[in-house]
């Protein structure tokens, strides 16, 4: 499958939820791909690596550390990256699941001057009810 047409997909995808295409960037998630592709070349299979040898979530954070150095926007695509990787093989100390993920248990944002907001939207109005993680043709199910 190409770019476009992952580009595509996701594009259909977003929009069968009426979601427009603002809300998400299809060339990350290429972006993504194509860096997982080098990587598998580079470095061999991601099982062979993580968790065992290589600490994912740390890789993350150090990723984000060189994007607010040198603002490399590659270096987002790399802590996405490892973000998955930590999904797909998390540590085993982690204890990792797909729980539940609503707004009541959410760490909330970081606003523009540092400051925490819990449950609020774009717009700062206080956030009810559960995060919905699923898309409308998927039933209702959740994504545990």
């Amino acid at each position: 499958m190409s770019g476009e047409a992952i580009k595509k997909a996701v594009y259909d995808y977003m929009s069968s939820a009426g979601v427009p295409l603002t809300e998400f960037d299809p060339s990350f998630v290429v972006r993504m791909v194509q860096a997982m592709m080098v990587s598998y070349h580079k470095y061999g299979r991601v099982a062979d690596a993580y968790p065992l040898r290589f600490d994912a979530a740390s890789d993350v954070r150090a990723r984000m550390s060189k994007y607010r150095q040198d603002g490399n926007k590659h270096f987002l695509v790399d802590a996405a990256n490892f973000a998955m990787i930590e999904a797909m093989h998390p540590a085993p100390e982690r204890e990792a699941s797909w729980g539940e993920n609503s707004a009541a248990n959410s760490p909330g944002r970081t606003s523009a001057n540092g400051h925490r907001l819990v449950q609020e939207d774009n717009r700062g109005d206080r956030i009810m009810g559960e995060t919905i993680l699923h898309h409308p043709e998927d039933g209702g199910a959740s994504n545990a």
